[in-house]
């Protein structure tokens, strides 16, 4: 059960914002500093949809033009909202003795994060998860989780899409531990030779400890239907320690296709293939670019009733519930890099 390996942290953090960098407060990441008095806000949330400066709609232009004169690099200073964030945690009784990260799957735009008052480390891509080691840092009982984030960096002048401007933690925030024996990243290929009925299936892993992967491709039946009616294989990976005791299940579901471009023509499975497709923004009407998972599933339902039957994540990468759903309901994807 990946439950056993994560333990979510959204729900209410400490908070304090700032209009600029220069106004926090320093030291806040401290043990010492007491941050039990700040006010609460919700995680995973945009700090504009809180009661926190405001959302803004920019397009053709950056969205602190205007406000202050800078040059490509440069962050504004004098208005440049930073959320200071505090979770105060006990690592869970099934986490203790093992490697612990903490993973924040969407920041933005830039997160500095400590662990009882230690630098881990910082990341500036809003829409890219960035992941820490926690576990030389942390002590018995009580650890302080701090977070700060930055609304514009120097990042911001390639992240300028078309679309409202907010800010702050607006993605899942979880703990993880790793087994002993571990892969830790998995490039699964099925290589269809030109008659399209044998294929290569190749699997890289890369691994962590000493051990083996027992792996099993399976599926019910063998009928191979249209792409929109995706035929998914069961590949499952079981890692075993050298004494034989499993340390992981991962599954993973695998489709057998071929995509190239001939002629200028779009093939999958050596068939031409024709894309009706939608940009998709990541966006409710509740709560801006936190979309819940009834949301998704609404969105994806709605295109399949439209006989849309393709997506382009406008910009950026989606949170990481769209893709297995994708192969799922079988529409196409282009995913994009965060790039605009």
């Amino acid at each position: 059960h990946v439950e056993n390996f994560r333990h979510s942290l959204n729900g209410l953090w400490k908070f304090h914002y700032a209009k600029n960098y220069e106004s926090t407060i320093p030291g806040f990441e401290t043990p010492e500093y007491d941050c039990t008095k700040w006010d609460d806000i919700r995680v995973p949330a945009h700090i504009q949809m809180e009661g926190y400066d405001a959302p803004q709609y920019a397009n053709v232009q950056y969205p602190w033009e205007g406000r202050e004169e800078i040059q490509p690099g440069e962050i504004p200073e004098r208005f440049n909202p930073t959320a200071s964030y505090v979770k105060y945690f006990e690592v869970p009784d099934q986490m203790k003795g093992k490697r612990l990260f903490v993973s924040f799957q969407g920041a933005e735009s830039g997160i500095a994060v400590w662990l009882n008052g230690t630098f881990l480390g910082y990341s500036e891509d809003t829409f890219t998860p960035s992941e820490f080691e926690l576990t030389p840092y942390l002590k018995e009982g009580e650890n302080k989780l701090a977070a700060q984030v930055f609304k514009w960096t120097s990042g911001s002048w390639c992240e300028d899409q078309d679309f409202f401007r907010f800010s702050g933690i607006y993605r899942d925030v979880y703990l993880y531990t790793i087994p002993e024996v571990h892969v830790s990243d998995l490039k699964v290929q099925t290589l269809l030779d030109d008659t399209f009925t044998k294929a290569d299936l190749v699997i890289d892993t890369k691994t962590i400890g000493k051990g083996k992967v027992k792996i099993t491709l399976s599926k019910d039946g063998t009928a191979l239907r249209s792409a929109e009616t995706p035929v998914l294989y069961d590949l499952l990976l079981e890692v075993t320690a050298e004494d034989g005791t499993v340390q992981e299940l991962i599954p993973q579901r695998v489709g057998f296709r071929r995509f190239e471009m001939k002629d200028h023509i779009m093939m999958l499975n050596g068939k031409r293939v024709v894309f009706k497709g939608v940009n998709r923004h990541e966006f409710s009407s509740v709560s801006g670019r936190v979309v819940s998972r009834e949301e998704l599933i609404k969105d994806l339902t709605t295109m399949k009733q439209n006989n849309i039957n393709a997506i382009r994540t406008c910009h950026y990468p989606d949170a990481v519930g769209i893709y297995d759903l994708c192969d799922e309901y079988g529409l196409y994807m282009i995913a994009e890099c965060n790039m605009e």
